[in-house]
């Protein structure tokens, strides 16, 4: 994690002037806590990701739809989206498992083509395995930086 912000760091001393990028036609490519993800704008306001999350004995492989809300204004543009998330869960110790939800968040745009940002949700998660299935709600954070050819 210390890699990325030194990165995201020199990206921003090094990027353009902030400012909100015109998202229609982009894609981003991104880290998220612990993971990675590629996002696409269908237009200004909306955005599909794609996105992979690794753990010691499961992998998430999932999709999700971002609606930006606005844009705040000024010197770093922030911009709050609502969005929802379909993921599977892949592990050697899982037969089956899935999480759904939805999630609200913001990007703050430090350079014209740099967003970094963070998201909480509601998530219904459902895991199964040769002991039986367990599902139950839960409230999931995501943070990341994402920047923007």
């Amino acid at each position: 994690m210390k890699k990325v912000l030194i990165i995201a760091t020199v990206l921003v001393l090094v990027g353009s002037i902030a400012g909100a990028a015109d998202l229609k036609g982009k894609i981003g490519v991104g880290f998220n806590y612990p993971g990675v993800q590629v996002r696409y704008g269908i237009t200004d306001k909306i955005l599909a990701e794609y996105k992979m999350q690794f753990a010691s004995t499961n992998m998430t492989i999932g999709a999700r739809g971002y609606y930006n809300l606005f844009e705040i204004p000024g010197t770093v543009p922030i911009i709050p989206y609502v969005g929802g998330e379909y993921s599977m869960i892949v592990s050697n110790v899982l037969t089956s498992g899935y999480l759904t939800g939805g999630f609200v968040g913001l990007d703050v745009m430090v350079a014209k083509n740099l967003a970094i940002g963070g998201d909480a949700g509601l998530y219904w998660v459902s895991l199964g395995s040769t002991l039986g299935n367990y599902a139950d709600y839960g409230l999931i954070f995501n943070a990341g930086i994402t920047y923007y050819f």
